[in-house]
């Protein structure tokens, strides 16, 4: 039996992954992208479906039961 929190754990790995290249990808375009409105709009477009993603992400992960456990291999039960 392993422990579902096993996947939360994985789950919050790529969060920190996706927090590095969100950081990185909102520097690059405001630092090199033209300074239009454009650019403005698009950045704000990206941090809003970043965001949509992670609450609604966010809020699944409350609902669900952390303390239950994932049975990969079937038990089998031998013959007495």
């Amino acid at each position: 039996m392993i422990p579902i929190n096993i996947l939360l754990i994985i789950f919050l790995l790529f969060m920190v992954v996706v927090f590095v290249f969100t950081f990185f990808n909102v520097y690059h375009l405001l630092r090199f992208g033209e300074a239009r409105k454009r650019t403005i709009v698009i950045t704000v477009i990206y941090l809003t479906c970043v965001t949509t993603l992670l609450s609604v992400s966010s809020y699944m992960i409350m609902q669900a039961d952390w303390s239950a456990t994932i049975q990969i291999l079937p038990t089998t039960h031998l013959p007495k």
